[in-house]
């Protein structure tokens, strides 16, 4: 099974080609220009043939709204055309489940002047939520460019382990999601 996994939810383009289980192509760029404008020239320029395809993974947040909102509509058009499966993940999902510490930890992604979090405690992963206070027990995790955590990544590849994640998925008989169902992760602030 070929897929592709696409992550457009912050400035850059993140896509992972997946063949029979393995990872042949992992692409990052950010060209600080426009994911609509960019992203088929990119996909062009690797050389992915979107026919080639047997199923497609997509992130659904958190993250950036405009550039969601473009990549998982690329995606999902092309997989409801194509009548291909397609598996959206959560970006805050991968991290608690690829980001190995034995204790709790919390997975922190800052989105404008919000921080949304999800904790997690070995196999069991909580709800996304927006952060309100930092809490100084617990090890939070998340990406260096943004400053927040205990534990800082200088990259974590979502379109990577999503697509990983839904290769597993896919294999072990899941049908795929609705791709008329598949929208952004979005969370309002507490008011």
């Amino acid at each position: 099974m070929r897929l592709l996994s696409l992550d457009t939810s912050f400035s850059a383009i993140n896509f992972t080609l997946i063949e029979n289980g393995k990872v042949v192509l992992h692409r990052y760029e950010d060209t600080g220009k426009k994911t609509l404008e960019q992203l088929p020239k990119l996909l062009e320029k690797s050389d992915i043939d979107l026919h080639q395809m047997d199923a497609f993974a997509v992130s659904l947040g958190v993250g950036y709204l405009t550039s969601l909102r473009i990549g998982i509509t690329f995606i999902k058009t092309i997989a409801y055309v194509s009548k291909k499966p397609v598996v959206g993940y959560e970006n805050l999902h991968m991290m608690c489940l690829f980001i190995r510490e034995p204790e709790e930890k919390l997975a922190l992604l800052k989105v404008s002047n919000n921080v949304f979090c999800r904790r997690c405690k070995e196999s069991s992963v909580g709800e996304v939520e927006i952060l309100q206070d930092l809490p100084s027990e617990v090890v939070s995790v998340g990406l260096s460019t943004q400053g927040l955590a205990s534990k800082q990544l200088e990259f974590f590849p979502f379109s990577l382990y999503g697509g990983l994640w839904a290769y597993n998925k896919l294999k072990e008989g899941y049908q795929g999601d609705d791709p008329m169902l598949l929208e952004p992760i979005y969370l309002k602030p507490p008011v």
